[in-house]
């Protein structure tokens, strides 16, 4: 047991000499909190909370957690600091500014920005954040990538085998072929006809607001019928609440005459 520690609560020693929890005894969302805590109090306030050894050990502790928090990009450490400091009061940016960055963060797929389901009491919506869907994103290719490969073993087989002749090659070179010539080839290719087909294609999922139901919308257009790239609305397969999803904002909300009592 520490010193410092009382002798009435066993083996888990709470706090330290100073009043605080030692970082090895904290949860990965106590550390994430004094981080930020940390950073709020010398940015905002001038005085560091913690010593830069204390201040070094948790960011350390962080990394090896596996914590995005400790390895913010630019953007999504001014995020962080003008939430912190719009929470504590003392406004870093104006509210445009805000919105734009976390627009921006958004896009860009930082986790920083995500909140969940939520509901606004200003105007009475309910809100969620909508993110890329990468497996059906990559899905997509998939009949580009088949008819690829069907072509391609069809070329082979008019040609008399030639191409399967290469990739039979004794090792490396037969290796080489596959992983440097034959994979890359089919990936250039079918991406370029899944681009064809899908344009400016992108798949978007979220919770429904109001049941947490994964709901999932497509923007863009397929071959020659344009679809839509700003806003879609989709009926929630659970609760059949109608889902705005928005595209610019990576938000759902659900619309106002379908929110559940």
């Amino acid at each position: 047991m520490q010193e410092g520690c009382g002798s009435n609560i066993n083996d888990y020693c709470s706090l330290d000499l100073s009043g605080r929890k030692p970082v090895s005894q904290m949860t990965l969302g106590e550390k994430e909190q004094a981080f930020l805590e940390a950073l709020s109090a010398f940015y905002f306030d001038g005085t560091p909370a913690i010593s830069d050894e204390e201040f070094d050990l948790l960011k350390d502790e962080l990394i090896w957690s596996g914590s995005k928090v400790a390895v913010l990009t630019k953007n999504e450490m001014k995020f962080m600091e003008a939430t912190l400091a719009y929470n504590a009061g003392k406004p870093l940016i104006s509210d445009e500014e805000y919105e734009e960055l976390k627009k921006q963060l958004k896009q860009e797929g930082s986790a920083v920005t995500f909140q969940g389901a939520r509901c606004s009491i200003r105007s009475k919506k309910m809100y969620s954040d909508a993110t890329v869907d990468y497996l059906r994103m990559i899905t997509l290719n998939v009949p580009a990538a088949i008819l690829v490969l069907v072509s391609l073993f069809a070329i082979d087989d008019l040609t008399g085998f030639e191409v399967t002749s290469l990739m039979e090659l004794p090792e490396p070179f037969g290796i080489i072929v596959v992983w440097g010539f034959v994979l890359p080839a089919v990936y250039v290719v079918s991406t370029a006809i899944t681009n064809l087909v899908f344009k400016d294609a992108l798949v978007l999922k979220a919770a429904c607001p109001n049941c947490g139901t994964d709901n999932f919308t497509y923007f863009g257009d397929i071959l020659t019928v344009g679809g839509n790239k700003d806003a879609n609305v989709v009926e929630c397969p659970e609760c059949k609440s109608k889902l705005r999803f928005d595209q610019s904002k990576r938000e759902v909300e659900v619309e106002p005459e379908e929110v559940a009592a």
